[in-house]
């Protein structure tokens, strides 16, 4: 096993990368979202053998899922380090503005999802400390696995090309960041859920909506909150996220409609915003443990 490189490190501290994405070769990038209109975020996939890397700070969060076999791993983001089994579908987080160091025994197969922190901010209301977020060595993290897969079969399928797109998912991403990846430093306030009012405003605008889908910023708005802070109160107040709540009333309508109307399953999966037949079969049988079809027949 070579030894660290102390005089590689202290170059890495002393230089800044933009975009994570700048200091990869082209041709380890099998896929990236260069040239897409989504703006403060990154995505690509990465395939290289294992040498070691030493990375300066980027301005930009980093969110990388395994994607390749289980392999060893030994990381250095700042002054922490860690050496672990890193294991397909597991997540790393390293903060913005964090150098880095990298050696894995297997090749590099790697999703990645950079976020630039002014999303935070966004989610956040105004201006967060210097270091908001802490590193994640390894973890199981479904949501973010979740929403780096489709932004990559997005690229895969050269789909969703409009920046609200993106948008949308790096909303998701910065709450979720928020919400479980603070730094240890940071002064919690004692939560607090929403008014009758704000929930009756939210009910209402997601059930008068089901045809598309009401984002979090909307939801956000109509009750004069940060998407950050309503995040937070809503789900203290219903036990789902925004995003689960939606997508519940999306299938409790879905179930009505399957057992009480002579709409086709096409035109229900059309009329609660479903892009494809088949996407919806697939959400309504994760959702409820069978598909639309073998319900109606069921009947």
């Amino acid at each position: 096993m070579p030894t660290f490189n102390e005089a590689r490190w202290r170059q890495a501290q002393q230089s800044f990368l933009d975009e994570p994405l700048s200091a990869v070769p082209d041709e380890q990038i099998r896929l990236s979202s260069r040239g897409r209109p989504w703006h403060g975020l990154s995505v690509w996939h990465q395939i290289a053998d294992a040498s070691d890397l030493y990375i300066p700070p980027a301005g930009k969060h980093c969110i990388i899922v395994r994607n390749g076999p289980p392999t060893r791993l030994q990381q250095q983001h700042g002054r922490l380090n860690s050496d672990t089994q890193w294991r397909t579908g597991e997540v790393l987080v390293l903060p913005a503005h964090t150098p880095s160091f990298w050696r894995t025994e297997l090749p590099r197969d790697n999703l990645h999802l950079d976020l630039s922190p002014q999303w935070l901010e966004r989610v956040h209301g105004g201006p967060l400390g210097p270091q908001p977020l802490r590193s994640c060595f390894g973890g199981q993290d479904r949501l973010l696995v979740d929403i780096t897969r489709t932004l990559m079969t997005s690229l895969a399928d050269n789909t969703s090309l409009h920046a609200s797109f993106a948008e949308g998912m790096a909303l998701s991403v910065a709450v979720h960041l928020l919400e479980h990846y603070r730094a240890p430093s940071e002064q919690t306030v004692k939560r607090s859920g929403l008014t009758q009012r704000q929930l009756l405003t939210v009910f209402e605008l997601v059930e008068g909506h089901l045809h598309r889908a009401v984002n979090l910023q909307e939801m956000a708005d109509a009750c004069h909150l940060s998407p950050y802070h309503f995040s937070r109160n809503f789900k203290f107040s219903c036990g789902l996220t925004p995003h689960q709540y939606v997508l519940k009333c999306k299938m409790d309508k879905a179930l009505e409609q399957l057992r009480h109307s002579r709409k086709s399953i096409a035109e229900i999966a059309a009329a609660l915003g479903f892009a494809t037949p088949s996407h919806f079969s697939r959400t309504f049988h994760r959702h409820w443990g069978e598909t639309p079809s073998a319900l109606r027949r069921g009947l």
